[in-house]
């Protein structure tokens, strides 16, 4: 048998009696650094500050909430309303990390934006862009841009 292969399960014989095993998957380097992103990015996070095209937005001014949960879904809801929800796929291994945010339900339901986070302890910070737009370099916004940088800090 090839050592490569990856097997799902394994046969063992005990007693004359065939069982099969489960044998639990590989798992990459990248998928063990976008589990522990994943976690740490878990939680309740308020925005404090937000930035489209180089313009300041009144963030203190609303309540926005993300509940980012374990699994990568979230919901996102302003002043105490749930306005839309959906998933969140990791790239740890990228400089600097990266993030894919699929929105499924509520406002802008069918998009996908690409971005940037980093987590800092209770800070964490997520610029991003449309789809259709190529991804944040760096946490910051021109005019023109089409770039929103979004400070949270947990709940």
């Amino acid at each position: 048998m090839n050592p490569t292969m990856r097997l799902s399960r394994v046969a063992v014989i005990c007693g004359g009696l065939l069982v099969c095993l489960p044998v639990p998957s590989a798992t990459s380097a990248e998928d063990i650094e976008a589990q522990r992103d994943q976690a740490a990015y878990a939680g309740s996070w308020r925005a404090v500050t937000i930035e489209a095209d180089g313009n300041p937005q009144p963030a203190r001014e609303r309540n926005i909430v993300v509940v980012n949960r374990e699994d990568g879904t979230w919901t996102l809801s302003v002043d105490g309303r749930e306005v839309s929800s959906g998933t969140n796929a990791f790239d740890p291994l990228a400089t600097p990390p990266a993030i894919d945010i699929e929105i499924t339900a509520g406002d802008g339901a069918g998009s996908r934006l690409v971005g940037i986070y980093e987590i800092d302890g209770d800070r964490r910070r997520l610029c991003f862009r449309g789809e259709r737009e190529w991804r944040p370099t760096e946490f910051a916004t021109t005019p023109g841009s089409k770039a929103i940088l979004v400070t949270f800090e947990r709940e």
